[in-house]
């Protein structure tokens, strides 16, 4: 007996030892593979090599240049249907377009002296003109206010709109009323239009006329709001010198003569490329983008080299290759070039054109009001039933990727701060670039694409008040100084801020264990509050905390997995 059953004991014993080695190796397998992924996680997702990216220099020091760069010109006083309005100025906000140039019709604001009645609709004239300002509010987008088109009543008689008025202070009164009623919301007014073109100027080229006129919307404009900002009227471009028409050098270096430097802010210009890259050579009997360097000479001469220069037209004719060429006005390019030349044009001017700040390119969408037989309707970049072409895409595709404020300082209208609702800017030397913007108006709000993990709002000498809520990514923010109020938003208590204050951190350590990512804050302000800024500073400081502790824990388990193996019977 004792001879049968000591054999099998060793085999049930050997049996135990035998599985319990082979659930310590799968134990130690087990941890070894969960330690290794622990490591190949960890090093994925924090990617400690990860480049940071950030801001390049920026060349642009003129105030009116430090802008984002992006406008268009767009005629949504033309669309009767509201919804029209409203995608349009959706499809240019999501284009990352910061900038539209609309016109204000004089002649049908005031079509009678001192009458704003609309006989034809028997309504307020401003009216369809008050809400596309109110829309572009709500869409974070800026207004150039084009001013002209004389009404019957202020011109000789038997003369089209295009003839000035024969009193400029006539004109001077509409821009007086036009700066008080759209006061801190529309402050960038260009007075006229193509001056040194006679069909511009009532049959004839005079700028001694257009002198008088420019002084004297100036004064009035000033006078109403120190804070407007005047464009001079932009000339068209042009080598021919005749009755019809006079060079924009030519023409400029005579309003220099009669002293109109003094009575505008920036220079407007026109920069078509024709059927040249945006990079061609500029020469005086040459027409394309860079004719503009020519023009800058001439303020250069006349010592107006401080200030900027805004495009009001800029693009390329898409028309089709069947066109007459006697039709080619501004001659053509094919829809491909139209799509890479009107960003690279951008681009290039930001990169060596230090002077060059708002880009209104030629044009968004028309109404139907242009056929296709004329080659104007090939300058759109989206068509009147809202298809984008090519054209919109690039240039929506370096538009928003300018405003994406990389590590780096950015200042109050430059691309990466939207502003929604009233924000006007306000001149003052004791702010970072001369000017701030400002806002009391409850639910005004500023939005800002960031890439990094800190976020610093900058302050211009203004004290601020009231309550100031933040959400970032799309939820509550928290951090230092943060508080919740009892619908459980996040805000900041300006009121409570010291005495002084220029920084106010509003991001802090977002993400940044992690390699630099995408992130969107939000600002709003809320009731009797008021908050004037100078710009954002971003910033992103990494972190490998984390890591490490990851790291060491996928070390100690591939250690103990290790020891697992080793102690194996």
């Amino acid at each position: 007996m004792s001879h049968t059953v000591a054999p099998q004991q060793d085999i049930r014993a050997g049996v135990r030892t035998t599985r319990r080695s082979c659930a310590g190796t799968i134990a130690a397998l087990f941890l070894l593979i969960a330690s290794l992924g622990l490591e190949a996680w960890n090093i994925y997702v924090r990617a400690p090599w990860a480049p940071v990216r950030e801001r390049p220099t920026p060349i642009q020091t003129i105030t009116f240049a430090q802008v984002n760069p992006y406008g268009v010109n767009t005629f949504l006083a033309d669309d009767v249907e509201p919804w029209k309005r409203e995608k349009t100025m959706e499809m240019i906000a999501a284009a990352g377009i910061g900038w539209i140039k609309q016109g204000f019709l004089w002649s049908e604001i005031e079509p009678a002296r001192g009458s704003h009645w609309d006989e034809k609709w028997q309504q307020d004239a401003w009216k369809k003109y008050d809400e596309i300002v109110a829309l572009a509010e709500r869409y974070g987008v800026r207004i150039i206010a084009r001013l002209d088109h004389t009404p019957a009543w202020a011109r000789p008689p038997d003369t089209t709109p295009n003839t000035p008025p024969t009193d400029p202070e006539d004109f001077a009164n509409f821009v007086a009323t036009f700066v008080q009623r759209y006061r801190g919301r529309v402050q960038f007014i260009q007075i006229w239009n193509e001056p040194n073109l006679a069909v511009e100027w009532g049959g004839r080229v005079d700028p001694a006329g257009y002198a008088r006129l420019l002084e004297a919307a100036y004064r009035r404009a000033k006078a109403v709001d120190p804070n407007v900002v005047i464009l001079s009227a932009p000339m068209a471009m042009t080598t021919e010198h005749s009755d019809r028409a006079m060079p924009e050098l030519d023409y400029w270096r005579e309003l220099y003569r009669l002293g109109a430097g003094a009575y505008f802010d920036i220079m407007s210009a026109s920069a078509y490329g024709l059927d040249q890259p945006p990079t061609a050579e500029p020469h005086p009997d040459r027409i394309n983008v860079r004719r503009i360097e020519l023009l800058r000479e001439v303020m250069v001469e006349f010592g107006d080299e401080h200030k900027a220069v805004w495009l009001n037209e800029y693009g390329w004719n898409a028309a089709p290759d069947t066109m007459d060429a006697d039709q080619l006005v501004w001659r053509r390019v094919t829809e491909d070039q139209q799509a890479a030349w009107t960003p690279e044009g951008i681009a290039w001017m930001r990169e060596n054109l230090p002077w060059v700040g708002t880009v209104s390119i030629w044009y968004f969408r028309q109404i139907g009001n242009i056929p296709p037989s004329d080659p104007l309707y090939y300058f759109r970049i989206v068509d009147v039933e809202f298809t984008p072409r090519r054209a919109y895409l690039t240039v929506q595709r370096d538009a928003t990727a300018r405003q994406l404020a990389l590590p780096g300082i950015y200042g109050e209208m430059e691309a990466p701060i939207v502003a929604f609702g009233t924000w006007p800017r306000v001149s003052d030397q004791r702010a970072m670039g001369g000017q701030y913007i400002r806002s009391d108006q409850p639910g005004a709000a500023i939005e800002l694409r960031f890439s990094g993990s800190e976020v610093t709002l900058l302050l211009p000498p203004v004290a601020p008040r009231g309550r100031l809520y933040v959400e970032v990514d799309g939820r509550p923010a928290s951090g230092a100084g943060i508080q919740r109020d009892s619908a459980g938003r996040a805000y900041i208590d300006l009121s409570s801020l010291p005495v002084g204050t220029r920084e106010i951190p509003i991001v802090s350590g977002l993400g940044s264990d992690r390699p630099q990512a995408e992130h969107r804050v939000r600002l709003t302000l809320g009731s009797a509050s008021e908050l004037a800024i100078d710009g954002v500073a971003v910033a992103y400081r990494r972190t490998y905390t984390q890591f490490g502790a990851y790291a060491l824990a996928g070390l100690a388990g591939v250690a103990a997995a290790g020891i697992l193996m080793r102690r194996r019977p």
